[in-house]
């Protein structure tokens, strides 16, 4: 028996009164024929398409007809697509794959189509003026995939997870720093919470930043539309913060090392944001929550504006957020850690525009366009043991602008010839304020009130031509290949020691690039255990030139990298892939400056007896050179049709990582307890001159000398400090470490039934450090940085369950991570796992009577739902966790149960 809706009898009803007896299905098929007639090619391929969500099946088909496919998020999310399988055309294999979705495609190319809704598509009664209105609504091709540069085509060899916009609202999730913190691979090394602690120094700015693997930030690269994003945060990562969540229509996880396609900084993986650009007609929000017990909340008001027209499209979002702070003195935990805020009190404006429009038949173009401001204050105390001269009080605000322009032209010179001129521009501009009180004396010192400033900027031109290169038995061997010049610039003032840079650092890196695509067999070719064999292989060359002014003759030469992946399917249910490639990524440009460097002179035990502390830090070595890795990917996918909807997918990864950048590891060995165990990070000073080269490297921090040698002739103070018999050099400089190795699991298995009740989900995502071991030198000990804090623990991992009937929606997670040693402090019991639960519930007023295309929802959002606090950490005398906070701001938050409450309204 067929259940209707209200809107599908109006529509069936409408079409019966104006066409009398001829069925409306009929009719709509007749008409899409008649269009399909003229502008398809007529042809058949060989199709094998799984019972599978709709929008992985949509992709799927594209990629085996070569056919770009446009499907709106918000039309194909929660849908499931039967089995298409057989020798089709390309019309008769996407209407099965639509039957009974209440969609259906237009195409707008001869190798794009675009899915739309049935109720909502403008059909024209006559036929022999169907292909007309097609011709007229042809719009540029807007496929935006992680990890290929050739469109329309899906890596599936390589380990891409996309969450749509309906995924991330599932999670519970109100904004992307949120959602993110939620992905098992992802650590939070530059998080909001307790930022400018020790546990989070180089974030004053609260900055929230991605860190795949826990490799590092910057090891991530971090796309937007494809593109790459300003550095924030004195050019160290990219501020996810500062992209709205209102705004996204995918985000893409790539798990996998891609400098092969990206270039430098794709060591971890990738994040691709992509923005919403689908959408017709005007969309208004607002949230309003916060934490139940404390003072922070938190607020959100967006409004979205498109609207589609014959050949374009265009949209234009506005989105503000509003926070209050959460006080240490809310948190029992925190509370001994003195005044300060474990979340910034955070301002918000974004508004982001695109735009498409077929300008001919052969050219069209596309073109992004944002802005971001952003107003924080953070301030802390930090009291740290055995640090008497670093007990301080700090307040940090600042004010972020962030742009982005991005213009693109694609020509074609034929279905199976396409060309693409990209230009795209970014800037993050910091403009703030420190101020520092030094208890480390009596009374207080105070460093007063000091400015600081950063601006980075990048502008990146590419052109590239892919299509068709040959073909094969098994199907078409698709190309793509080109080359440009990415410029990058940094000048400002460090918030750390308050020193203007050096000029203005830059940077130019020429590449060129390659990749190719060659499926070697096809189901069609009926051949034993090997049903699928497809092959793809990509490299990009990077040259690294120095456009610094002043110069700072550093040159890294060039790079060639790169990648293999490898899919086979022996049987229809499984598929099994592989990657292998090399990375390469250069310093950032504040890594190179040498005016950020900084020292202090401080008393305090070493080994036992009493000492003298010789502390460099917030520089790099002067020889630092360019990281290097290799990484490979085995894993496999198995859906099985019995079982509509499952799909259980293993990727086991393996990163050798030499030249890693980055200070020395203690694997959670106090340096100052035993140096021996540690000689790189703390030793004996080689002599007068080492001395006399780092007092002129770096100015003094905040004026800390406890030893009363005279520092203002450095070679006179070498001498002395060389002659004190307790000297002791404490190493924290970016450097290049001789090895860093993790390999791990990833495990992903979901479900989607359908069911009397409605559409049931369920799903988990775990992730498994097996190892992750670091080393210093070569001549140094191989030391551990997994389940330690700061570090990832070894188990993280996600369930969830949901269920949608009519109008409701409803969603349930539970996020593990588990127990970790804190070796930092002498017989410290450990750190415990973290297991919380979140709730997400809405209901669309819209779709209960019967206007999905002009309804309000509603939306209860519950984090961490039974108010579970985070893992207590006891703080040490050396590590990450020096200040008392309570918890490990890497690896959880301090909110407690936050709830908030929504609502969305189409006009």
């Amino acid at each position: 028996m067929r259940f209707e809706t209200q809107k599908q009898m109006r529509v069936r009803r409408a079409w019966r009164s104006t066409f009398g007896s001829v069925a409306p299905s009929a009719l709509a098929l007749a008409i899409a024929s008649a269009a399909h007639a003229q502008v398809e090619a007529p042809k058949t391929v060989a199709f094998d398409v799984a019972s599978q969500p709709l929008s992985t099946a949509l992709l799927s088909l594209g990629r085996q007809a070569s056919l770009s496919v446009l499907a709106p998020s918000n039309l194909v999310e929660g849908k499931i697509a039967p089995a298409v399988r057989g020798e089709l055309s390309v019309a008769a294999a996407l209407e099965r794959l639509l039957a009974g979705s209440g969609l259906k495609f237009e195409f707008v190319q001869s190798n794009a189509v675009r899915i739309v809704a049935i109720d909502h598509a403008q059909l024209t009664p006559d036929p022999a003026h169907a292909n007309d209105a097609l011709l007229a609504r042809t719009e540029p091709e807007r496929v935006i995939v992680t990890g290929t540069n050739i469109a329309g085509l899906y890596p599936e060899s390589s380990p891409v997870i996309a969450y749509t916009a309906r995924d991330i609202a599932r999670t519970g999730a109100t904004t992307l720093e949120q959602f993110v913190a939620k992905l098992p691979q992802n650590l939070g090394t530059y998080s909001q919470y307790a930022a400018g602690t020790e546990a989070n120094a180089s974030n004053p700015n609260g900055v929230s930043s991605i860190d795949l693997r826990g490799l590092g930030v910057g090891t991530t690269l971090t796309l937007l539309n494809g593109r790459r994003m300003a550095l924030s945060n004195s050019g160290q990562s990219a501020d996810i913060s500062l992209i709205p969540a209102s705004a996204i229509a995918r985000v893409e996880v790539l798990t996998d090392g891609a400098s092969a396609i990206y270039g430098s900084d794709a060591v971890g993986g990738v994040v691709n944001f992509v923005l919403r650009h689908d959408f017709d007609g005007a969309e208004s929000r607002v949230s309003y929550g916060g934490v139940t017990s404390g003072g922070m909340r938190q607020g959100d008001v967006s409004q979205s504006l498109g609207r589609s027209w014959d050949g374009g499209s265009g949209l234009v979002s506005y989105n503000f957020h509003s926070a209050s702070a959460l006080e240490r003195d809310e948190r029992d935990f925190s509370a001994p850690a003195g005044q300060g805020t474990l979340t910034p009190a955070d301002i918000r404006h974004t508004l982001f525009a695109t735009v498409s429009q077929t300008l001919t038949d052969a050219l069209s173009l596309e073109a992004d366009a944002g802005a971001a401001w952003r107003k924080v204050k953070n301030s802390y105390t930090i009291p740290f043991p055995g640090f008497a001269a670093f007990s301080t009080l700090n307040s940090y605000g600042s004010t972020t602008e962030t742009y982005f322009g991005a213009l693109g032209l694609n020509y074609r010179f034929s279905d199976n010839l396409h060309a693409h001129v990209d230009v795209s521009y970014a800037s993050d501009a910091v403009d703030g304020e420190r101020s520092s009180v030094f208890f480390k004396r009596t009374p207080p010192v105070s460093a007063g009130k000091t400015d600081f400033g950063t601006k980075d900027t990048s502008l990146d031109v590419s052109a590239r031509l892919e299509g068709v290169l040959l073909s094969l038995p098994a199907g078409e061997v698709r190309f793509s290949i080109g080359g440009g010049v990415l410029d990058e610039r940094f000048k400002g003032v460090s918030a750390f020691t308050n020193v203007q840079s050096a000029g203005t650092l830059g940077r130019r890196s020429p590449y060129a690039f390659a990749e190719i695509f060659a499926p070697l067999i096809s189901p069609t070719q009926t051949i034993p255990l090997v049903r699928r064999l497809e092959l793809s292989l990509a490299a990009r060359y990077t040259d690294y030139q120095d456009t610094s002014r002043p110069p700072l003759d550093r040159d890294f030469g060039d790079s060639a990298d790169p990648k293999i992946g490898l899919l086979w399917s022996p049987v229809e249910l499984l598929k099994l892939r592989g990657t292998y490639g090399t990375s390469f990524r250069a310093p950032t440009l504040t890594q190179l400056d040498p005016t950020s460097a900084a020292h202090y002179l401080a008393n305090l035990p070493v080994g036992g007896s009493p000492g003298t502390i010789f502390a460099l830090v917030a520089q790099a070595v002067p020889n630092l050179a360019p990281e290097t890795a290799k990484t490979y990917t085995l894993g496999f996918d198995l859906a099985s049709e019995a079982l509509r909807g499952f799909r259980l997918s293993g990727t086991y990864y393996n990163i050798d990582y030499t030249d890693r950048i980055g200070s020395a590891p203690s694997g959670g060995l106090n340096p100052f307890t035993n140096p021996s165990l540690l000689p790189d990070l703390i030793y004996r000073p080689p002599s007068a001159a080492f001395i006399e080269a780092q007092l002129r490297a770096s100015p003094l921090f905040a004026g800390i000398n406890d030893t009363g040698v005279n520092l203002s002739d450095p070679q006179a103070a070498a001498a002395a400090l060389f002659a004190l018999p307790n000297l002791w050099i404490y190493d924290t400089r970016d450097r290049n470490l001789a090895s860093s190795k993790q390999d791990g699991f990833d495990l992903s298995a979901n479900q989607t039934l359908t069911t009397a009740w409605g559409e049931a989900r369920f799903g988990a995502d775990i992730t498994h450090i097996f190892s992750y071991k670091q080393q210093a030198s070569p001549s140094a000990t191989v030391l551990t940085s997994v389940d330690i804090p700061g570090q990832p623990p070894s188990w993280r991992g996600r369930i969830s369950g949901g269920l949608t009937h009519e109008a409701f929606d409803g969603a349930i997670s539970i996020n593990y991570a588990g127990d970790y040693t804190n070796p930092f402090v002498t017989g410290s019991p450990g750190v415990d796992s973290w297991t919380t639960v979140d709730l997400n519930l809405s209901y669309d007023f819209g779709i209960a009577a019967g206007r999905a295309d002009n309804g309000l929802r509603l939306n209860l959002s519950v984090q961490n739902l039974f108010d579970e606090p985070p893992p207590f950490v006891s703080a040490g005398t050396t590590g990450v966790i020096l200040a008392p906070i309570g918890f490990d701001p890497a690896n959880a938050n301090p909110l407690g149960r936050l709830v908030v409450i929504g609502l969305a309204k189409k006009w």
